[in-house]
This record gives structure tokens, C-alpha cells and sequence, in this order.
């Protein structure tokens, strides 16, 4: 029977991640617990964190492809934890069950920050944090493998090193760096791990030794019979235990564990084309942590270089399932294999992976000046690692994260765009008087654009360029549309905005509010009810930004002695723009040829898509001018009111309609059609002269309002 390809595909995987995880695995266990336990249950206790965190990962786990086991930095804090907890004067005996506890622990913080959403908050960590964090780790395991290099026990003194170890680590280090060069199909690690161990069976044949020493080999590994859960009852007093440290440490270990299975979820993703799930991911790692801590094994995650080994070697959704399973299978058949494998060959191998964890790129930042700073966070993280502890490294780079977010939070500026009447006026038309005043005086009404997040580290930014602008008798527009988040700080701010403006004799005005920024529908009124001073505030709310620019353009006007012209308002012929540069005459002649129209409320004039050749002069009344973008929603592009006039386009050069005619209020229109303009052309020539350039001047202004509104668009 012909298996599936796929299947063959994830046992090939399998079988690849399973030869690579299970020298490391073993190194890794023998590193931490050997001082505590021995050599042979610190193996164990490495094969065990694999199996279990491959099994539990690679059933429940939320990215394709991807292998987890015992890896550097879960080795690295591992060890350091074991020196602070030596160092705070806990008994020996004690300190492998302390340290089950803190990866217990560790899978249990795991299991929160997935439920809270964490697998996204850990990937806005810099990757100088994360730079610094791998260089340390890789200088941890460095130093840690002397002694099993040298042949030194944990407890000998520097003077006992011996020259066969040293071989086999140097061959052991040779073949897994290098010898994938030479053999490609084979990954290093098992090359390294075969040559060795080749080595230092052959050189015990030539060296005579009394008797060989136990620490230069694994030994025969416990049975699964020998393990003991950590939580059994043990001499050393529940009590006693410096349960700060441990919190501390599990801490530490979560947050490492969860960023080194993320991270490498992103590069199993870049070769499978697929997307993992964080969450999902996270769940299954915390779950298999916590059965690792329950089992007595070593704490670990996903590994990069395990992961691209064997999903390039084939391995997909069942590639990991399939490596717990094979290393199960040589744990409880193969458990005598222990006493041929020199600790010194797996010291060669950690040698090797350590070179790979040092982050040589933080000497190129140095040099460039933009990335100075990036260099200087990954040196200090990698300091305080040696200097300290790598516990301490991991809260200093998460301090450091913070802190760099906020720096670059605060660098990118929260002020779009500043814009003045000016530049920008309301979509309401007003007569040619109206106008000029509001472009002359039209720097007191001023615009800002806000964008961004306003909190803490903004407010005396924006209130420092805003500053100009609140000393003076102004309309000053907050436009919010594009604003993410507000925080108190930044409401005390609109707060002193208001007070210093008012003081003044201006005004702020609100636009485009949305719910989310907890302001309400009427901004002022929010902003009186956080503060226990009760005197009403010169604020005011509008829903879209043309209301408001319509409301300061009234409020300019009746400052300048301009009294804005009202809806209700009927004009004569004779004051529209139309008409203000024809002789009396030519007026007259118009008159003749228009047409009177009187619209009730919501009435429609014309719809999109309507033939028209018709020009319609404002009497009396509100003409909205709307672009429909939906079944019920459209875009309001031009007010016409008294003494307006509109419809030029369709009236020089006949066609359908851009958009549609809506009477807001109750209108009176004259109505010049071509017909009737051509009857005006034949009985008098001059007067449809008249009318024709003062559509083309119409036409010029318009177009020159038409650019500045297209720069300001392109600048968006």
C-alpha cells in the first residue's frame, strides 16, 4: 500500500527534526541538571522536555511545521537560575524540584498572556531587544560548556582539563558547523554528534586511562520508572523556598519561551507560504510547558534552526506529532545508547549552536548614526545579561521596549496639517462679497488635522504649536477623524485649549468625533463634566468638517460687520454675482428670458445621470448639491444659497448630470435654459455676452479653488 505523499512528506520531517532534537535535547539536560542530578537523569530530563512539548505542540499547535524542545535560551536562564537560587542559599537537593516549579509556573504565565491576547503584544518587541537577548544567551552558553569541553566535572578545579575531551569537542564543533558543506542531506547536528563520538571511543583505545571518568560520558539512561513528579513531597520545606526568585525566574522563562516560539512561527511561515495562529500556538506551548514541569524535564520552545531543518527536509501539520513519537520510542528501547556518547561532543555541539545566537550585526548599527541607539539598547541588554542575570535582562528589555515606543510615539508628529479659510473654505457658496472678506481674513479661522494617538507624551507638543493660535481672537478646528486613542492627559489639554482660547475671544470647535475616543456627541460638555470648575466652555461639536468650517465663516463674517446671508433671505436679480458687473440693461433683458420655479422642502431638482442644459440662479432658500454613495449615503459637495448660482457646466456644454439637486428648505430658483439663452443671443446680443463672462468668471475661480483643493487632497 503506497502511503500519501504528505504523509511521506511529515514522516521524513519527523524522522529529520527527531535525529536533530535529540543530541540538543540531551545536551541541553545534561548542561542544567547534570551538577544537580547527574549526567544520566539530566539527559533524561532533556529527552523528556522534548517528547512532551513535541507531542502536546504538535497535536494542538497553531503553526505548520514548527519543532519545540529544550534550546538555548530556556538552557541559558535554566543554568542562571540555578546559580541565584545556589547563591540565595537554597540545599542542593532542593533546586532541581525548584526549578520543575518555575517551568511549571512558566506554563501556567504562558497560558495567561495567550487567553489575554499576548502572542500580539510580544511581537511589537524590538528586535534590538530581541538582538541583545539571543547575544546574551549565546555568550551564556559559551561560557557553560568549558568545563564539559576540558573534561573538568562541575565541581573539579581548572588544572584537571584533558586533552581527549578537548579533541572530540573540537571535531564535534568542526563537523556541525561545517560539515553540512561536505554533506547537505545531513544536518550538522548529527554530524557532529556521529564524529564526536567516533572520535572519542577511538581515542580511549590510545590513551591509557585508570578508569574513565563518569562525567565524560552520559551513561545509561534512567527509565521513565525513575522519574519523580516535582510535586511529591521532598525534604527541603515548602516554606523555605525563595518563592520571589522562582515568580522571577518563571517570569522570565515565559516571556523568553513565548518570544522564541513566535518569532520562530514567523520563519516557519516564510517557507511554507502559510500563517500560524499565535494564540493557538501559545496555548499548545504553555500546555506542553506545564506537562514538561509536571514530568521533571527541561523547559524549552520552538527552535528556529530545528523548524527550517526538517520544513525543508518535508514537514508539515504532523511533522512534530511524528519526532515525539520516534523519541519515545529510543527512550524506552534504546536507553542503553547513554554510555556511548560523550558529554564532551554534545559540548561541542551547544558550542556551535551559541555562535548562531550572536547577533555580529551590532557592530554594523554601531556604525551608522540612525541606528546608533538600536546598537546601544542590544550592547546594554547583552550587559546587564552577563552582569547579572538573564532574568534581569528580560524585565530591562521590556522596560526598554516601552520606553522606545513611547520615544517613537512621540516623534511622529500628531499634527497632519494645519489649514486656514484661506485654503480651505466650506462647500456652502456664498456671494462674491462673502468670499473675498472670509480669503482676506481667512487666517482666523484654523484648521488642524490631528491624526495619531494623543496621549501623555503629545500634550505639550501639540499645546506648543498650537500655542500661536490660542493667543488670539481665532476659530480654531480640531479635526479628530483620523485620531486612534485620547488619553487624560490629553483631555486636560483640550481643557486648558478651551480656557486659553475663550480667554482670548475665540472659539474651539470640534469635528469628525468618532465614538471610539470615549468624547461623546458633544465634546464640550464631556470635557465640563471631568473637571469640577462649572463655567461653561467656548466649545462647540460638529459632526462633519464643513459644518464646522460653515460655522466659523458665519461667526467671521458677523465679526467683520458681513452679515452672512440667510436661507430664509430673498435676494432680487440684481444682487446675484451673476449680475454685479451688467448694465441695468442687460439685467433687464435677462429677466425677460427667465423662468420662475418655486420647490418645496426635499425636493428633488435633478438626479445623477439627468440630461441638463439648464443654469439656476438662488433666490431663496437651500440647494445641496450631493454625490450618492450608497442606497442611503452620498457626499455633500456644494450649499447653494440666496444669491448663488449653479448648473454653469451643464449649461455651456449640455450632458448628464455629475450629481444630484436637492432642496434642503423651501427655495425659490430662476431657471435659464438654452433654449431661452439662445432667444436672449438673437434679441439681445449684449447682454447674452454679459452672461457669459460672467460665467467664465465664475468658471476661473472655481478652477482655481479647484487646485488648491487637489494640492491639499495629493498632501493627504
Amino acid at each position: 500500500m503506497k502511503l500519501p505523499a504528505d504523509l511521506l512528506a511529515d514522516l521524513r520531517g519527523g524522522l529529520v527534526a527527531a535525529a536533530v532534537v535529540l543530541p540538543q535535547a540531551t545536551a541541553f539536560g545534561v548542561t542544567v541538571f547534570a551538577p544537580l542530578l547527574g549526567a544520566g537523569p539530566g539527559a533524561l530530563a532533556g529527552l523528556i522536555g522534548a517528547i512532551l512539548l513535541l507531542l502536546i505542540s504538535g497535536s494542538a499547535g497553531g503553526t505548520v511545521g514548527l519543532i519545540s524542545g529544550p534550546n538555548g535560551p530556556s538552557m541559558a536562564l535554566l543554568t542562571g537560575t540555578v546559580a541565584v537560587l545556589a547563591s540565595a542559599g537554597l540545599a542542593p537537593a532542593a533546586i532541581a524540584p525548584a526549578l520543575f516549579i518555575v517551568t511549571l509556573l512558566a506554563g501556567l504565565i504562558q497560558l495567561l498572556m495567550a487567553l489575554a491576547g499576548g502572542g500580539r503584544l510580544i511581537k511589537f518587541i524590538p528586535y534590538p531587544v530581541i538582538a541583545g537577548l539571543t547575544t546574551s544567551i549565546g555568550f551564556l552558553l559559551l561560557t557553560s560548556q568549558i568545563k564539559p569541553m576540558l573534561g573538568i566535572s562541575h565541581a573539579g578545579s581548572w588544572s584537571q582539563w584533558h586533552l581527549l575531551p578537548i579533541m572530540t569537542a573540537a571535531v564535534a564543533f568542526g563537523l556541525t558547523r561545517y560539515g553540512p558543506r561536505v554533506l547537505p542531506r545531513l544536518p550538522g547536528a548529527i554530524t557532529g554528534l556521529i564524529g564526536g563520538t567516533a572520535i572519542f571511543q577511538l581515542g580511549r583505545s590510545f590513551i591509557d586511562l585508570p578508569a574513565l571518568p563518569t562525567h565524560w560520558v552520559i551513561g545509561i539512561l534512567p527509565t521513565l520508572s525513575a522519574i519523580h513528579l516535582p510535586l511529591d513531597p521532598f525534604t527541603y520545606s515548602w516554606s523555605q523556598l525563595p518563592w520571589s526568585l522562582i515568580l522571577y525566574a518563571a517570569f522570565a522563562l515565559a516571556v523568553l519561551a513565548s518570544l522564541n516560539t513566535l518569532l520562530t512561527s514567523v520563519v516557519a511561515d516564510g517557507i511554507t507560504g502559510l500563517r500560524h495562529n499565535a494564540r493557538r500556538e501559545l496555548l499548545a506551548q504553555s500546555l506542553g510547558q506545564i506537562a514538561v514541569g509536571l514530568a521533571g524535564g527541561v523547559a524549552g520552545s520552538a527552535s528556529v534552526g530545528t523548524t527550517t531543518t526538517s520544513v525543508l527536509a518535508g514537514a508539515r501539520r504532523w511533522a512534530a506529532l511524528t519526532a515525539g513519537a520516534i523519541l519515545l520510542l529510543l527512550l524506552l528501547f534504546f536507553g542503553q545508547a547513554g554510555q556511548w556518547l560523550p558529554t564532551s561532543a554534545l559540548a561541542g555541539l551547544i558550542i556551535a549552536s551559541s555562535l548562531n545566537l550572536l547577533e555580529t550585526d551590532i557592530v554594523a548599527w554601531a556604525r551608522r548614526r540612525r541606528t546608533r541607539l538600536d546598537a546601544a539598547v542590544a550592547v546594554l541588554v547583552t550587559t546587564i545579561t552577563l552582569s547579572y542575570d538573564l532574568m534581569s535582562a528580560v524585565l530591562v528589555g521590556l522596560a526598554i521596549t516601552i520606553l522606545l515606543f513611547i520615544r517613537e510615539q512621540s516623534r511622529a508628529p500628531v499634527i497632519h496639517r494645519r489649514l486656514t479659510a484661506a485654503e480651505r473654505l466650506s462647500v456652502r457658496q456664498r456671494p462674491a462679497e462673502q468670499t473675498e472678506q472670509l480669503v482676506q481674513h481667512g487666517d482666523r479661522i484654523v484648521m488642524y488635522e490631528l491624526r495619531g494617538t494623543l496621549f501623555f507624551a503629545k500634550t505639550d507638543q501639540l499645546f506648543e504649536e498650537m500655542l500661536p493660535d490660542l493667543d488670539r481672537p481665532a476659530w480654531v478646528i480640531l479635526h479628530l477623524r483620523r485620531v486612534i486613542h485620547i488619553d487624560f492627559s490629553s483631555v486636560r489639554l483640550l481643557q486648558q485649549i478651551a480656557a486659553r482660547l475663550g480667554a482670548h475671544g475665540g472659539q474651539l470647535l470640534f469635528c469628525e468625533v468618532h465614538a471610539d475616543l470615549g468624547l461623546g456627541r458633544e465634546v464640550e460638555r464631556t470635557l465640563r463634566r471631568l473637571s469640577l470648575n462649572p463655567r461653561r466652555m467656548r466649545a462647540r461639536t460638529f459632526t462633519s468638517t464643513d459644518q464646522a468650517l460653515e460655522y466659523a465663516e458665519n461667526a467671521l463674517l458677523r465679526t467683520l460687520g458681513v452679515a452672512p446671508t440667510a436661507l430664509e433671505q430673498r435676494v432680487a436679480l440684481e444682487a446675484l454675482d451673476l449680475c454685479r458687473d451688467m448694465s441695468a440693461t442687460d439685467i433687464a433683458a435677462l429677466a425677460n428670458v427667465l423662468q420662475s420655479r418655486w420647490l418645496d422642502q426635499n425636493e428633488r431638482l435633478f438626479a445623477a445621470g439627468d440630461p441638463g442644459n439648464e443654469l439656476y440662479a438662488v433666490l431663496q432658500g437651500r440647494v445641496d448639491i450631493r454625490l450618492p454613495s450608497g442606497t442611503e449615503r452620498y457626499k455633500r459637495l456644494a450649499i447653494y444659497g440666496p444669491g448663488t448660482v449653479f448648473g454653469e457646466v451643464a449649461f455651456l456644454d449640455p450632458g448628464p448630470r455629475a450629481a444630484e439637486a436637492i432642496t434642503v428648505k423651501p427655495s425659490e430658483l430662476l431657471i435659464l435654459n438654452r433654449a431661452d439663452f439662445n432667444r436672449l443671443r438673437d434679441l439681445y446680443p449684449d447682454a447674452a455676452i454679459a452672461l457669459l463672462l460672467a460665467l467664465g468668471r465664475q468658471q476661473s475661480r472655481a478652477l482655481r479653488w479647484s487646485a488648491k483643493e487637489i494640492q491639499r487632497l495629493i498632501q493627504w
